[in-house]
C-alpha cells in the first residue's frame, strides 16, 4: 500500500520536477555537462582551468537533486500523516 502511494506521488510530481529543472538548467545539454563535471575529479578540473565552472555545475546538480528529493520527502510525510488520520 505504501509503496504504491509513493510511486503514484512520484509520478504526480513529474511536472514539478520539470519546473525545477527549467529554473536551474538551460537545457538537457546543461544537465549533461553538470553530470560530467560532478564525475570529474576536482584536481583534473583545476589543471584544465575549469575548477569554478566545475564547482558551479556540481552545485546546480546538487540543488536540483535536493529540491526534488526534499519535495518528495515532505509530501510523503504529509501524505502518511493524512492517511493515518483518515484510517484511524
Amino acid at each position: 500500500m505504501e509503496l504504491l502511494m509513493y510511486v503514484v506521488l512520484f509520478i504526480l510530481n513529474i511536472p514539478i520536477y520539470k519546473w525545477i529543472f527549467r529554473r536551474i538548467f538551460d537545457d538537457v545539454d546543461d544537465l549533461k555537462q553538470s553530470v560530467k563535471y560532478s564525475l570529474t575529479p576536482d584536481i583534473i578540473s583545476l589543471f584544465r582551468r575549469r575548477f569554478w565552472k566545475d564547482q558551479f555545475g556540481e552545485l546546480k546538480l546538487s540543488v536540483f537533486y535536493f529540491c526534488c528529493l526534499g519535495i518528495f520527502v515532505i509530501e510523503c510525510l504529509v501524505l502518511t500523516k493524512v492517511v493515518d488520520v483518515i484510517f484511524q
